[in-house]
């Protein structure tokens, strides 16, 4: 009788699911494209938790839809009120259908994930396990809660509105830590949690899962499914005058939420420097003493800023803004990053007053950040990061002493002698900095980026960067993702410098080795 129940709920929406299933895995994909076009790099299971959490509710929204709402409204569920079987039997069947739907949406979802993920991320067993589990609970969460909710006929609409509106004030205008509790929980760390596994929002979800089910089984059964049959008669013209002054009310709230623009970014008391269009902003920590180190190292970093983007090809007036707000106490470099959301300004704190600072460094991260900044995120994703990385080292050892630029030499040759080098590590470049560590990767890109300008020259050096690392974005949409798929990073490098990847590894192995100091040599031979 079960395999009756199927046959007559597929025979009648089996199309609406397989449409519904592909929609929301074509989805998926115009999603991870669209935030690829952010430069995001958060990853593919990031972009994934985006999709579950904001698209998967419809496809699942209508297929609940379907088997319940459209049956009663449609009286199909007289068909199997004359079978000779136990009204929970067809309702337990709907339940199941539309939870094997939901799982199947879901694990299509988490596929395209590790698909995109293009053995660019580690994929062991207890992360998988996770997503899996994680993806599929939450789409049970929202079959469940939809499921229930389909048998309160017409009125489910305002309902969802309701509830839809009330999560919003929580996140938005409310302290309660939505995203903390579960099931939002699974959706906020997903992608993230590799070895712990979430138990505790997994077993909420659970419990809201069998909850909205056994609230369905009720609604369906009591007085013989006479209450969801009449909720299922569709609304009267007052009624819908009522709940269209609802959503009225609904969207002018929502309007009165928006925040105003925000003011242009400035900093109070800051010394400006410009040169030929590029701007510099310096502010001293204290800002009664003087400011003539201050106005020295802006002039420095405006002119040397505009050498550099001059030779990038990049019209100086385009740049971001650069403001440097002094930070004593900083570690490591002395340097530190803060992204401005919506402003095209490049924000940096460094002790530029302490011992040790260096003012090469400043000019590499200022460009650097800048690129990332003036391509809207794009020349900071991985497959083009380490060429940036490469001319970073570049430009900041142009002034530094011998002893620094030994240093640097000693560093890339131990961290290719303890980790290798190849092009999956050139190209994977976030787990080679992590596992090698962000100062040697750099060091290695530096010296293979001092060997390829001894290699090929000045002038095709120039080039590369002209073609690589420089791509103005003006918005983020899909142009941006179409000029990377038309300019493969791979495909530009061979064709300027006439060297594959392969090539350029090889000969930056062979190039450090060279290069390698003394001790490490002698300790070499006698081993």
């Amino acid at each position: 009788m079960n395999r009756v129940l199927i046959a007559k709920e597929m025979r009648q929406h089996g199309t609406w699911f397989v449409l519904l299933t592909l929609f929301s895995w074509g989805l998926t994909l115009i999603v991870m494209g669209a935030i690829a076009a952010t430069g995001s790099t958060a990853g593919a299971f990031a972009n994934v938790g985006t999709s579950l959490s904001y698209f998967l509710p419809l496809p699942l929204y209508v297929v609940c839809h379907l088997l319940v709402a459209v049956d009663f409204r449609q009286k199909a569920q007289l068909f199997l009120e004359g079978l000779p079987l136990p009204r929970w039997r067809a309702v337990a069947v709907k339940a199941v259908i539309a939870l094997v739907v939901a799982a199947a949406m879901a694990a299509g979802l988490v596929l395209m994930g590790i698909w995109r993920a293009g053995g660019s991320e580690v994929l062991t067993s207890t992360f998988l396990y996770i997503l899996f589990s994680s993806a599929i609970l939450w789409a049970w969460f929202l079959t469940g809660f939809f499921f229930m909710v389909s048998f309160l006929g017409r009125y489910r609409l305002i309902i969802m509105l309701t509830i839809g509106f009330t999560l919003m004030w929580l996140a938005v205008d409310s302290r309660v830590p939505l995203s903390d509790f579960p099931p939002f929980a699974l959706m906020h760390r997903f992608g993230f949690e590799r070895e712990v596994w979430p138990v505790s929002a997994l077993t909420w979800t659970g419990g809201l899962v069998a909850l909205f089910f056994t609230l369905s089984m009720i609604l369906g059964l009591v007085r013989e499914g006479s209450v969801a049959a009449m909720l299922g008669e569709s609304m009267s013209y007052r009624e819908k005058m009522m709940i269209g002054a609802c959503v009225v009310a609904a969207l002018i709230a929502v309007s009165l939420w928006d925040e105003p623009a925000a003011e242009p970014f400035s900093v109070p008391g800051a010394v400006e420097e410009e040169r030929g269009g590029i701007r510099v902003f310096f502010s001293p920590e204290d800002l009664d003493r003087p400011v003539d180190e201050d106005i020295a190292l802006a002039n420095y970093l405006a002119n040397r800023l505009l050498e550099k983007v001059t030779w990038l090809g990049i019209e100086p007036e385009e740049f971001p803004d650069i403001y440097v707000i002094e930070t004593s106490g900083l570690e490591e470099e002395k340097i530190e990053f803060e992204e401005v959301e919506g402003e095209p300004v490049t924000l940096m704190y460094a002790g530029y007053r302490e011992e040790g600072f260096s003012r090469g460094q400043l000019l590499a991260y200022t460009m650097s950040m800048s690129l990332d900044t003036y391509s809207l995120g794009r020349v900071g994703m991985e497959h083009r990061w380490w060429i940036v990385c490469g001319f970073e080292g570049l430009w900041e050892l142009e002034e530094a002493d011998e002893e620094t630029i030994a240093a640097r030499e000693k560093m890339a040759y131990e961290t290719i002698e303890e980790y290798g080098f190849s092009v999956e590590q050139l190209l994977g470049r976030a787990a080679f900095r992590d596992a090698a560590g962000w100062r040697e990767a750099d060091s290695v890109a530096w010296m293979g980026f001092r060997f390829l300008k001894e290699e090929i020259g000045e002038e095709k050096l120039q080039a590369l960067g002209q073609r690589t690392v420089v791509q103005k974005v003006d918005r983020v949409d899909s142009r941006a993702v179409i000029w990377d798929a038309m300019h493969p990073v791979k495909g530009t490098f061979e064709k300027v410098t006439g060297l594959t990847l392969e090539e350029f590894v090889e000969g930056t192995k062979a190039y450090i080795q060279e290069h390698a100091p003394e001790e490490s040599e002698g300790e070499e031979e006698a081993s």
